[in-house]
This record gives structure tokens, C-alpha cells and sequence, in this order.
């Protein structure tokens, strides 16, 4: 059974793009472009991992990372945002998230990642 994973990111294409290469890698993938469609797909999924832009139209990636986990303990999150915002990687670090990636996002890298969770 593929594990399913949630994409959370607001740049359609970027989101795409990384759907589509996690999906050629095994992994059952569903994406959102904003925090409120997320929220909607983890009512109705069980997520083994998520990716979370920390910058989103209506909410960000911590706010996203808490309801996932208080839905789901297990989950792996990994938050992604901009060079830069290494304030938000420790926040994000002490909500729970596993790790942390910069953009721009090498997707070999992103899979490295995945698989070391």
C-alpha cells in the first residue's frame, strides 16, 4: 500500500510538480493550494506525511502542522517557506514538525528527506 501524503502549497505549479513526482515514486499524494481545502482533506484522509508551505493564502503551515496533529500523532511533517525564515523553522520544530527545507526545493532532496522520516 502507497503511503499517502498531503502537499499543502499555494504556487499551483510548483504544487503540481511535486505531486506528480511523489506520485512516480510510490507515494499516494493529494494536494491543496490553501490552508482551508488542507483542513477539508485531513477530515476525510489519514495522512503518513505532509508537506506544508508555511505561507498561504488564508493561514500558514504551523497552523496547519496543529490540526494535523492533533488528528494524527504519527504524521511526519516536513515545512517548507522561503530562504530565510529560520525563526519559523524553530517554531515549526517545537509544533511538532520533523523537518524543515528551504526553498527553492530540490525534489531528489525532498525525497531523501521523506524517506528518512
Amino acid at each position: 500500500m502507497n503511503k499517502k501524503v498531503l502537499i499543502v502549497e499555494d504556487d499551483v505549479v510548483f504544487c503540481k510538480i511535486l505531486t506528480k513526482f511523489l506520485t512516480k515514486n510510490s507515494y499516494e499524494v493529494l494536494d491543496a493550494q490553501n490552508g482551508k481545502d488542507a483542513i477539508e482533506l485531513m477530515e476525510m484522509n489519514k495522512f503518513e506525511f505532509a508537506i506544508l508551505d508555511y505561507r498561504l493564502p488564508d493561514m500558514n503551515g504551523i497552523e496547519i502542522l496543529e490540526k494535523l496533529k492533533t488528528q494524527n500523532k504519527e504524521a511526519k511533517t516536513i515545512l517548507i517557506t522561503r530562504y530565510g525564515d529560520q525563526d519559523v523553522a524553530s517554531k515549526a520544530i517545537d509544533k511538532g514538525a520533523d523537518a524543515f527545507i528551504s526553498k527553492p526545493i530540490n525534489p531528489d532532496e525532498l525525497l531523501a528527506v521523506i524517506k528518512g522520516l
